[in-house]
């Protein structure tokens, strides 16, 4: 369950962290995207463990072209992770279904809610002007996405120009990016 909750959700977009010329860790983007392919290199925080999202190269699946991203968690295990740009969203490529999943959509008002592509979670959008408090920053203005599984509920939080930053499950934080690579 963690590893298909962590391939399908974050990467997302959310993806890798490299400091880009007028971005802030704990302020992001003014104008940038919650869902940023173009970041290299990020280190997120998952309960007691962590990973590393590396952005490698670029794939062709089901002649569509998508970024592939690894995770490398602590333990030296990996899971790749394909996602790509489609004029307003994000969308990511599952093994096995014929259907993207989509990460995110700019179209999307607050409680829109929108199942994965196997049907096994529903995210909901709650909310364009969240806030999480992370060992490193005081976060506002953050996009909050709901992800409802059928034995756990996620909060998913992302930055504009930084992507995810972070979860929480039952209000308690459970993940959060880290300026450290």
């Amino acid at each position: 369950m963690k590893n298909i909750f962590l391939i399908s959700f974050i990467f997302v977009s959310s993806l890798s962290f490299s400091q880009k010329e007028g971005q802030n860790f704990c302020k992001g983007i003014v104008g940038g995207s919650y869902f940023p392919l173009d970041i290299k290199n990020k280190k997120i925080f998952w309960y007691d463990t962590y990973y590393f999202e590396e952005q490698l190269a670029t794939k062709e699946r089901n002649g569509k072209i998508y970024l592939e991203y690894k995770q490398t968690w602590k333990d030296g295990h990996s899971d790749l992770l394909y996602l790509r740009n489609d004029k307003e969203k994000v969308l990511q490529f599952e093994n096995g279904f014929e259907n993207e999943t989509i990460r995110f959509d700019s179209q999307f008002e607050i409680n829109h809610s929108w199942e994965n592509a196997d049907k096994t979670a529903v995210y909901t959008i709650l909310s364009y002007n969240g806030k999480l408090k992370t060992p490193y920053c005081n976060y506002e203005n953050l996009l909050i996405i709901e992800a409802k599984y059928k034995s756990v509920t996620f909060k998913f939080y992302y930055l504009k120009g930084l992507g995810y930053i972070g979860a929480t499950k039952n209000n308690q934080l459970i993940s959060y990016i880290t300026p450290e690579i």
